[in-house]
């Protein structure tokens, strides 16, 4: 997946500190993301019609989810970290990874609200 990576552009201290912290705010926000997602999961299984078997399992589904979204956000900001670190910058296939999350997110929260009214 990485492993077609080109070497980046040499960078003052100044642009490599930026670097980071705009991986460190993407993290951030993949985090944000995945637990608003997980909430919303705690959410729909307590507080809609409690004993319900299907606002349980959309639920559960969102809960997952969010969870996925939590850990794909670890591991994508360890894999740039690393890329920033040795000075290897990952191409446009990079973008394959976010991608399939984010249709993941999409898919579990559409499922869950095709639970929901059913």
């Amino acid at each position: 997946m990485d492993d077609e990576q080109v070497p980046a552009q040499p960078t003052d201290p100044t642009s490599r500190v930026r670097d980071h912290l705009a991986n460190e705010r993407t993290f951030l926000a993949w985090l944000r993301t995945g637990a608003t997602v997980m909430v919303l999961g705690l959410a729909v299984a307590q507080l809609l019609e409690p004993g319900d078997r299907s606002a349980t399992v959309a639920g559960m589904l969102l809960v997952g989810a969010g969870a996925v979204a939590v850990v794909h956000g670890g591991l994508r900001f360890r894999r740039v970290h690393r890329g920033l670190e040795s000075g290897r910058f990952a191409g446009p296939e990079a973008v394959r990874g976010p991608l399939v999350a984010a249709v993941l997110l999409m898919v579990a929260v559409g499922a869950a609200l095709i639970l929901l009214l059913l």
